[in-house]
């Protein structure tokens, strides 16, 4: 393993960052468009409720959903039906509707294609973007190396860009403002973080505890400040069109929010630090049984915090707060048959973070733990390749 990443340093050491973008991006994007769900009702029914008002928009300029109002998220609002996913997701659908999918339908359902391969070309676009931005704390080869792990061996490959769920769109706003965080574009990073937050809205705790944080360790208000006016202006757009759309100032529609105050409500303590337990070793549904490369990670975990420059610590902790927020809310295990999906946004903040805290730990190892290391990948990747061909058919679509 590190004569692998020995020579791919050196081969790759003099490329620009654009060209090793594309050395990260392009495999990845033929690979999930290669293996993304092409069905239509058998993908989930975030994924299908995401996709429709794309559709509609490209074909009649409109949101109204009336002829589907029968499918889960697709909500009454005053005699309308109109999906319940937030904007974002939708709208970076709208795209490849208006290109290829305005006419298309396949069964009762417009065709899910154009949201899949969206999914696939953000999701390797986010995989690519990381990289950048591993590529402030390890040398190209090894950023290379390490994104195209993340890219294959974590439910990135499985979840986000497998159907149009919003792991993948928001991914790529979260590493976008990674990048900006890192090169001290703040107002970049806010408006990115903005961006995520009209995809997934409980995105707006990173971009609220990463400003903070790094505003802290730097003495400075710009990044709160700055980063801040980027992130609210994504809560007000998201605001002004649930009020226009939705009826409600509400940053979460009312027809799931009650959902989560209720589990914030009732949760015991135990069963709250079992969703924490669940999320990283529950045998079908955890971060560390679907992508063991990663307990690779937790070793040099000091390590590689002593080390880290103040953007990868602030982003670290705005991942964590978000996960340990987002688990009090809703169930870990996020309604999937198997394998992970919420912490996907986490890994992807806290990317920078693990490559070191591998980093220090690796260069320690002994050749036996680095051909263990080296197993996990293999085993990671093939894990996530089974995982995308287990159909599961959702039975309340079909």
């Amino acid at each position: 393993m590190e004569a692998l990443l020995t020579r791919a340093d050196q081969r790759l050491a003099k490329t620009p960052a654009w060209k090793t973008f594309l050395v990260v991006f392009v495999p990845l994007l033929a690979v999930y468009l290669l293996t993304m769900d092409r069905a239509n009702l058998e993908q989930g029914v975030d994924a299908v409720a995401a996709a429709l008002p794309a559709w509609r928009l490209t074909q009649f300029g409109d949101l109204d959903l009336s002829q589907f109002a029968d499918l889960p998220w697709v909500i009454d609002v005053d005699g309308r039906f109109l999906s319940n996913r937030p904007p974002g997701v939708s709208w970076v659908a709208t795209p490849l509707y208006w290109l290829f999918g305005r006419q298309s339908f396949a069964g009762s359902v417009p065709s899910m294609l154009p949201a899949t391969a969206t999914a696939a070309a953000l999701s390797a676009g986010a995989v690519g973007i990381l990289h950048l931005a591993l590529r402030r704390v390890a040398a190209p080869g090894p950023a290379v190396a390490a994104a195209v792990v993340f890219g294959l061996g974590t439910s990135t490959w499985s979840v986000s860009a497998n159907e149009l769920w919003s792991h993948g769109p928001a991914q790529l706003f979260l590493a976008l403002g990674l990048l900006a965080l890192a090169g001290n574009r703040f107002l970049a990073a806010g408006v990115a973080h903005g961006a995520a937050l009209l995809i997934r809205p409980i995105t707006a705790v990173i971009a609220a505890v990463t400003g903070v944080v790094y505003g802290w360790l730097t003495r400075s208000w710009r990044p709160v400040i700055l980063g801040g006016l980027g992130a609210v202006a994504g809560l007000a757009v998201l605001m002004t069109y649930n009020r226009l759309v939705l009826n409600t100032w509400s940053p979460v529609p009312a027809s799931y929010g009650e959902t989560f105050v209720e589990r914030a409500r009732n949760q015991s303590v135990l069963g709250y630090l079992g969703d924490i337990f669940g999320m990283f070793l529950h045998p079908r549904y955890s971060v560390f049984v679907f992508s063991p490369f990663l307990l690779f990670t937790v070793p040099g975990l000091r390590a590689g915090w002593r080390r880290a420059p103040m953007w990868v610590k602030a982003s670290a902790l705005g991942g964590i707060v978000y996960m340990l927020i987002h688990l009090r809310l809703n169930r870990f295990w996020g309604g999937a048959e198997f394998n992970y999906r919420y912490p996907l946004e986490m890994l992807t903040v806290l990317a920078p973070l693990l490559y070191l805290s591998w980093r220090a730990w690796f260069d320690r190892a002994s050749s036996g733990w680095r051909r263990a290391f080296a197993y996990s990948v293999v085993i990671s990747v093939v894990v996530q390749f089974v995982a995308i061909w287990i159909e599961f058919t959702n039975p309340t679509v079909t």
